[in-house]
């Protein structure tokens, strides 16, 4: 009997690991297979009037799109939710905006989609990058400097019943909640701080969180995002300003209006088999630029292989697709036609009058292009303008080994001293009429001396070259580049003979 009980035990102690191990694949299953629903969720409740304008962009960016709008207030939660066992802890709270946060919880636990703030204008649509496959939860973070680690709960989507939601609504049901139990407000109690305590809970492995900027981008601190990635959402803080009552008189800031069409320059990139994730990190500094003003990326693939190409246009669709106020012009080479080539193309395809060059494995600092356009439109005379380089190695934008000093210089002076290296290609600024004017890049010069040759006859033909002290790009050093040859004695040689015939002819 001792031992046929035994067996039952451990019988039934197997039974149970089993069931647990068989129940937690059956969720990650579910997990993995279930996708968000399409279905923007905004809740209004109590005795103030609602922010309808606000909430009217959401219903109209979505809808068009085959989205579900659900406006929820107190009668469509009686009629369509079942509060029972969170009645009391909603009762208890005492800020309405609390009510609302539990409220949020139970709708997404049924319902799953995505809830967004009454206070919120829809500046683009919630779109495949936000719910890329995969992704059965997101929520971004409230801001990373100011309150760094912080969930927000202000744009957040799940799939239904998703642990992170039940797990919250469970701590609701066994937990006080109120401000005079607890002593804290509801935004720690039922809000982010509840949802930043589950997801440490889960790792954040549950949840994919995107930066603060795409749903809260001018933060109640004064912290502003300004750069070109995408921008989903603008909050107006209501329950932080408490301004509710004159919300709908509110207007959209003119921040994330579009620029104005004669705020435009082009960035100029020609690639070779560039490694995928240098282009990545070229375009992460691209979008990274901050101010108001259009860009229009003209790329030029000079004849890269097969799986490269391909490699390539994916990148650049994800990059379009993912910024604000860029533009991208794609070009493909038949075959190697080298670097001249390359730029004497793009020169022409390029749209705007201010070009920005850039090489395809390096990163520009974020102020570079509004530092370098205010030049230009500051200084009309200026045909060309360059800045600084801080070189590193391989992968570490941190492992510097020098940064430049070059000044200024016009042709007088550069005949007194000639030399072959007085501008950082990649950093420069020039007009593309200017570049016309001087010839333009030489086609038949497939590379090494193609960038000295254009930059000394715009020195020659305008007169003077103004470099900026500042460091406006970090230079990758890596074996594969092309300028490795560029000590040679062969192209030395070659650009001594440039330098001469220049001035001889002048």
């Amino acid at each position: 009997m001792y031992i046929t009980l035994k067996l039952l035990v451990k019988f039934h102690l197997l039974r149970l690991l089993i069931y647990n191990i068989l129940n937690r694949f059956i969720i990650l299953y579910l997990m993995a297979t279930q996708t968000i629903p399409k279905i923007i969720h905004q809740l209004w409740i109590g005795k103030k009037p609602a922010p309808t304008k606000f909430m009217n962009t959401w219903r109209d960016a979505h809808v068009p799109l085959g989205w579900e709008y659900r406006l929820w207030n107190e009668a469509e939660i009686v009629h369509n939710v079942d509060i029972g066992r969170y009645a009391r802890r909603v009762n208890s709270i005492e800020e309405i905006n609390g009510k609302a946060d539990v409220f949020r919880w139970i709708i997404l636990q049924k319902f799953g989609g995505v809830f967004v703030d009454a206070d919120s204008i829809c500046i683009e649509p919630i779109d495949s990058h936000i719910l890329a496959d995969g992704v059965d939860a997101f929520a971004g973070w409230e801001q990373e400097q100011v309150r760094k680690g912080l969930a927000a709960t202000g744009t957040m989507g799940f799939t239904p019943s998703h642990p992170i939601v039940n797990s919250a609504l469970e701590w609701i049901a066994r937990n006080p909640i109120s401000n005079r139990e607890t002593g804290n407000r509801a935004w720690y109690t039922v809000g982010p701080g509840l949802l930043t305590r589950i997801c440490q809970m889960y790792e954040f492995k549950n949840i994919t969180m995107y930066p603060s900027h795409y749903f809260l981008p001018f933060h109640y601190s004064g912290i502003k995002y300004e750069g070109h990635e995408k921008v989903y959402a603008y909050q107006e803080w209501g329950s932080t300003k408490q301004n509710y009552d004159v919300m709908n008189q509110v207007e959209l800031p003119d921040a994330f209006t579009p620029p104005a069409d004669a705020l435009a320059c082009s960035v100029l990139v020609s690639s070779y088999n560039t490694k995928p994730q240098y282009v990545k990190e070229c375009l992460e500094s691209i979008k990274a630029q901050v101010g108001k003003f259009n860009m229009e990326v003209v790329w030029i693939n000079d004849g890269s292989t097969e799986a490269s190409t391909t490699e390539l246009i994916s990148i650049l669709k994800q990059f379009k697709e993912t910024s604000r106020w860029i533009s991208v012009v794609y070009d493909e080479n038949d075959g190697n036609k080298g670097i001249g080539y390359s730029l004497n193309k793009g020169v022409n395809m390029c749209s705007h009058e201010n070009i920005i060059k850039m090489d395809s494995d390096d990163i520009m600092v974020p102020e570079r292009i509004a530092k370098q356009l205010n030049h230009m439109y500051a200084h009309p005379k200026c045909m060309i303008c360059g800045g600084q380089v801080s070189m590193f190695r391989g992968d570490d934008i941190k492992n510097v080994t020098m940064n430049t000093k070059h000044h200024s210089i016009n042709w007088d002076e550069y005949k007194q001293a000639p030399k072959d290296w007085f501008i950082n290609h990649p950093t420069v600024c020039y007009r593309k009429s200017a570049i016309l004017y001087a010839g333009n890049y030489d086609p038949t010069e497939h590379s090494m001396i193609e960038d000295f040759h254009l930059e000394l006859k715009m020195l020659k033909t305008h007169g003077k070259i103004h470099n900026m002290p500042d460091v406006l790009l970090h230079y990758r050093l890596h074996p594969g580049q092309v300028t490795n040859a560029a000590g040679d004695p062969k192209w030395k040689r070659v650009r001594e003979e440039i330098i001469a015939d220049m001035v001889k002819t002048s």
